[in-house]
């Protein structure tokens, strides 16, 4: 089987979608089965990329099966442009409607004309997006978040994404979906048949795992932390991760708790972020809370492996992979009792209503300090873990590609 892979979401540092896509696309060339794997980039072929780069590198084009229109050349030239433009500036740009309306446009149309030479193969776009082509394809749903949270979204990004689902669930021949939470949601949204939609949960990585404090020291001394002696949380700064319940409950505890269990935050500003930061700036003149900004995918392993308790009450997820790579890292984890997050957890985590502070402070008391409850978490989240592979994830897109190709 040959397999034509959208690879747009692989951007430094990856995280979420972008670790999706990279996983399926560094392993699905050793699955039995998969002869070819090529690789297909803003309507670009691509080589795929050392997920430290910047950006993929283009084929020859004499090697690649399309060739250099006017069109890409014009792409080509603004992408070089846009670079030039400081991250911050080039990220507001990105949510001007017209810009992003132009991009949805145009990208289709070139990751069509690059498919229609191709006689064979499958398309798989796993980032909700589907252009137009005669080979089968498949898609994979994250979340559908901007249908029922369009307020945590930019305004560009939801107009968009209202077009680009839908086309990309008519057009495809199999959806995937990355927990069963989110198929019943594809369902109840689009009302399409039960059999066309899979799930295929995600994996972790085998870097997190337990550590020993000695293996500890390197990484949290640098960030001025303690081993077991801290919370941690790790995303986006942003609405949909309820940070300003989070923090209203960290701040009703005892004094005495906070000061042995200061909070710990990691992740970069997101959308609509200030009233949030500005809650953190307050927590940390209080004295219980640390804010690390964005940190390296490298030091995440020894975070979440230092710390107390991982906290990660969020309003919605998709699937919510934070929550296994805690739970692989052998620490107690505190979530939501919503949409994919008791699914992902499986028994292991607390779980808690997300709109109600004084239930997220007692968890986040007994998640603490119950050393019973503790000790079960600690093996029940290893042991589910170990049920989320890559590989798992990787054989089951697979299994989705041939039913794809058989329709």
């Amino acid at each position: 089987m040959n397999v034509v892979l959208s690879i747009d979401a692989i951007r430094p540092p990856l995280a979420g979608i972008g670790r999706y896509a990279w996983e399926l696309a560094s392993r699905l060339p050793q699955q039995p089965g998969i002869d070819v794997v090529r690789y297909l980039s803003d309507g670009r072929w691509v080589s795929l990329p050392d997920p430290d780069m910047e950006h993929a590198v283009s084929e020859e084009s004499a090697a690649a099966s399309f060739s250099a229109e006017s069109a890409m050349n014009f792409k080509g030239r603004l992408r070089k442009r846009l670079e030039q433009i400081p991250n911050n500036v080039r990220k507001r740009f990105g949510q001007v409607p017209l810009v992003a309306q132009a991009y949805s446009k145009l990208m289709p149309l070139l990751a069509s004309k690059s498919l229609a030479r191709m006689e064979n193969g499958i398309f798989h776009g796993p980032n909700y997006f589907v252009p137009k082509t005669h080979l089968p394809c498949a898609v994979t749903i994250h979340d559908l978040s901007v249908y029922r949270y369009p307020q945590w979204h930019p305004r560009a990004r939801v107009e968009r994404m209202h077009i680009a689902v839908p086309e990309a669930i008519e057009r495809a021949s199999v959806i995937l979906a990355i927990s069963e939470s989110t198929r019943m949601d594809i369902l109840e949204k689009f009302k399409i048949p039960a059999e066309r939609v899979q799930v295929t949960l995600l994996g972790v990585d085998q870097v997190y795992h337990p550590r020993s404090p000695e293996q500890l020291l390197p990484v949290l001394s640098r960030f001025g932390l303690t081993h077991n002696a801290y919370s941690f949380f790790v995303s986006s700064i942003e609405p949909r991760k309820n940070l300003l319940n989070l923090l209203a409950a960290y701040r009703c505890l005892p004094n005495a708790v906070r000061e042995r269990w200061p909070l710990v935050l990691a992740g970069g500003g997101g959308w609509q972020s200030e009233e949030i930061h500005e809650d953190m700036q307050r927590a940390m003149r209080e004295g219980w809370l640390k804010y690390l900004g964005f940190v390296n995918q490298s030091d995440l392993p020894a975070l979440y492996a230092g710390a107390r308790l991982f906290t990660y009450p969020s309003w919605y997820e998709g699937f919510g992979l934070p929550i296994a790579e805690a739970m692989a890292s052998g620490v107690p984890v505190l979530t939501a009792n919503c949409s994919s997050m008791p699914e992902v957890a499986g028994g292991a985590a607390m779980l808690v209503e997300p709109g109600d502070v004084n239930a997220i402070r007692d968890g986040l008391l007994q998640a603490l300090e119950d050393i019973s409850w503790r000790e079960i978490a600690i093996q029940r989240g290893l042991q589910r873990a170990r049920e989320l592979s890559w590989d798992a994830c990787v054989k089951q897109t697979v299994s989705a590609y041939y039913a794809a190709s058989r329709k």
